[in-house]
């Protein structure tokens, strides 16, 4: 991904380290759905190419959004965890999924997480964050 000169601007900024279709999914996918392996990620049904996940992962961690930890015995162990910085960005996902909701006549509400985030985001958001005790800044 071409970094631009940094900027003052803050949308500018937050754009930078996730404002990509990928990296927006990979963080939805830690954050709401608590995937934390290569394989899971490259699992999702929006069929990301491995080229593009790991460099994705790699810019979420060098920006501080994700953390990676080294497997034990091999590579297919090591393990992605959120940072504060990216926990703090649930009242934004939340945003963006609400106004899906609003806006995408094919969104399917049969989905639990959906129904949840419609009735009491706030108790999703506390549910979610229970995933994520062990998280460092």
């Amino acid at each position: 991904m071409k970094k631009r000169t940094p900027s003052v601007c803050p949308i500018v900024y937050a754009l930078d380290l996730w404002g990509d279709p990928w990296s927006l999914i990979i963080l939805r996918d830690v954050l709401i759905h608590n995937k934390r392996y290569y394989r899971e990620f490259l699992a999702s049904r929006e069929g990301i190419s491995t080229n593009i996940l790991s460099a994705r992962l790699q810019s979420l961690t060098e920006a501080g959004l994700l953390v990676k930890k080294e497997g034990q015995s091999n590579r297919a162990q090591t393990m992605y965890r959120p940072t504060q910085k990216a926990l703090d960005l649930f009242p934004i996902v939340f945003a963006i999924m609400h106004w899906g909701l609003k806006y995408n006549p094919d969104t399917d509400m049969r989905i639990p997480i959906m129904q949840e985030l419609k009735a009491n985001e706030k108790g999703l958001e506390q549910r979610l964050l229970q995933n994520f005790g062990d998280v460092t800044s």
